[in-house]
């Protein structure tokens, strides 16, 4: 079983991949059949699929960033709370891009097998991204 230091910078360096839109970094880093538990609409399985919301991402801000700020390990598993900022240039929870500054706080549970991510839990305060975009709540009919 991996130490805690071994996880923290195997969750550290798919976040620095997810911020700079590295799929070949991303490839060695998470299992070719990881689980997400929390896909966007959409998203394929496996890392197929998270690479594929890398890209969504970057292409809705491509100077996204990620900064973890805090981490908690338990056996194979890390939990994590990342900052994400960048600027809404392109289309994003159905708003259209802005050029406003974004910062998206998140949190994310990661199982590791073998050295690669191979379960992933997420959840982002998208809301609250939504809000501070201007964007309208319109009831459901």
């Amino acid at each position: 079983m991996p130490d805690g230091s071994d996880l923290r910078e195997a969750y550290g360096r798919i976040i620095g991949a997810v911020g700079a839109g590295d799929s070949v970094a991303l490839e060695k880093l998470i299992a070719a059949d990881l689980i997400d538990h929390m896909p966007v609409p959409g998203q394929p399985e496996g890392r197929a699929g998270f690479i594929f919301w890398v890209r969504s991402m970057h292409a809705a801000s491509p100077d996204m960033t990620g900064v973890v700020s805090d981490t908690v390990v338990e056996g194979d598993k890390i939990a994590g709370r990342v900052l994400w900022t960048g600027t809404h240039e392109g289309e994003f929870l159905g708003l259209p891009g802005t050029g406003r500054q974004i910062a998206i706080n998140a949190m994310h549970l990661v199982r590791f097998e073998d050295g690669l991510a191979a379960e992933w839990w997420g959840a982002a305060d998208l809301l609250g991204a939504a809000m501070k975009l201007n964007a309208r709540l319109e009831p459901s009919p």
